[in-house]
């Protein structure tokens, strides 16, 4: 009997050696065929298929300013004059005592200036507290340039100003020519702004 066990032990061994050898003969899963090399031969992603008709020559840089303001959502009834020689972006609030002190100045310049033949436009980025305030800003001074509030994404897309300036404090004028060149900036660029384009000498 104790014969026979070791006989069918000794069988189940080899068997079991027998059935094991391939799972052991098998290359590792992480060999050289099956690993892929970093980025180097993922191809490079097809550049887009131009469209049927030709993309327009970009616009000259000339026009920038206009068109920028073309596309703006304005906050007052008003809309920029598109055809002024001269744009001043004014940044002011309400409850700024400066701007409150300077809006009058301003607000009689433009009207000068529009009987004259407008060769400037004013534009107000007003920083109230919300858009609803940006009419009732100018309307208290009967201002009548166009604003707009100073979180409203279109502010991005005036040329020739920078939001960032917000930072300097208030108010804070900004002088841009049609084609956006910034001719002066600062808390006082207003009080000059005649000398600053030419009018004055």
């Amino acid at each position: 009997m104790k014969a026979t066990g070791f006989i069918i032990a000794a069988v189940c061994a080899i068997g079991a050696v027998i059935l094991l050898s391939p799972m052991f003969d098998k290359e590792p899963a992480t060999t050289s065929n099956t690993a892929t090399p970093a980025a180097t031969e993922v191809p490079a992603p097809a550049p887009a298929a131009p469209s049927a008709a030709p993309s327009p020559a970009p616009e000259p840089k000339l026009a920038a300013l206009p068109k920028a303001l073309q596309d703006v959502t304005w906050a007052t009834d008003k809309k920029p004059n598109l055809h002024a020689d001269y744009y001043i972006y004014l940044m002011s609030a309400s409850w700024c005592g400066p701007c409150r002190a300077l809006m009058p100045q301003i607000v009689e310049a433009y009207k000068n200036e529009m009987q004259e033949g407008a060769v400037v436009e004013v534009i107000l980025t007003a920083c109230e507290q919300s858009s609803e305030g940006v009419p009732a800003y100018l309307e208290k001074y009967g201002a009548g340039f166009p604003g707009i509030h100073i979180s409203h994404p279109d502010v991005a897309k005036f040329v020739g100003y920078n939001r960032d300036d917000m930072r300097k404090g208030i108010p804070f004028v900004t002088i841009c020519d049609k084609h956006g060149n910034v001719l002066d900036k600062g808390h006082r660029a207003f009080l000059t702004w005649k000398k600053t384009v030419g009018l004055e000498k």
